[in-house]
């Protein structure tokens, strides 16, 4: 199957046929089609042999996000979390280590000496709770860290996949415009080019139970759980 047949078979599945367009961009929205279940995805993939575990990874992704209904009756139109998983301080400061040690074997295989020496240094792992601040809207003003960590969210584009995984992209992206939930999603197509086995699994876990990062100094990581409610 060619790549515009691909295309074709994806908006059959999802009876988008009367698309304006038929090129990648066209797909964006393809897995918002199959909430809140996420059945048929697998049709997607027909004979990959990468199928199950790409499969699996969406099943999570819809277990996780649940009803794309909201109260009001209004759709979303990404992928949230509104009933995060629960997570202890010590195993969000835990999970969040990992997540940096799987970005920095991504670095590591990418060549990129700069992030390395940013994500190679001691990084503290600081947990709180609650809305998260926003980063500074000017680029300038961001730390080393923090572009060291949007760099990793771009790696993946420089590695080799064959012409489907690669139409696949906006269309993963678009699920929550998050590139390392894309990448978590679609990594059974990195792993062989890679010999990485799951680097951004605890970023996933993280994702799951609503934990939001931000980077305001060049080695300290605030992890921001959601506010627990009163009891």
């Amino acid at each position: 199957m060619n790549l515009e047949q691909f295309i074709d078979h994806c908006h059959r599945l999802t009876g988008n046929q009367q698309q304006e367009t038929s090129g990648p961009d066209s797909l964006i929205g393809l897995f918002q089609c199959f909430r809140p279940d996420g059945k048929e995805t697998q049709e997607i993939f027909l004979n990959d042999p990468r199928k199950n575990d790409l499969t699996q990874r969406l099943e999570q992704l819809y277990v996780v996000a649940g009803n794309d209904r909201r109260p009001d009756g209004v759709r979303d139109a990404y992928f949230v979390v509104r009933r995060p998983a629960p997570i202890s301080p010590m195993q969000a400061e835990t999970i969040g280590k990992k997540w940096i040690q799987g970005l920095h074997s991504m670095a590591e295989h990418a060549g990129l000496e700069t992030v390395l020496e940013s994500l190679g240094a001691e990084i503290t792992v600081r947990v709180l709770e609650g809305i998260p601040p926003k980063h500074p809207k000017n680029k300038s003003e961001h730390s080393t860290f923090l572009r060291s960590i949007h760099r990793c969210g771009e790696i993946t584009d420089q590695i080799q996949v064959n012409s489907i995984a690669t139409a696949l992209r906006p269309a993963y992206y678009f699920i929550a415009c998050d590139p390392m939930l894309r990448d978590y999603l679609m990594w059974p197509f990195y792993r062989e080019e890679t010999n990485l086995a799951d680097p951004l699994g605890p970023y996933f876990h993280l994702w799951k139970c609503g934990v939001k990062y931000r980077i305001f100094e060049e080695t300290q990581i605030d992890l921001y759980l959601p506010r627990q409610p009163a009891t």
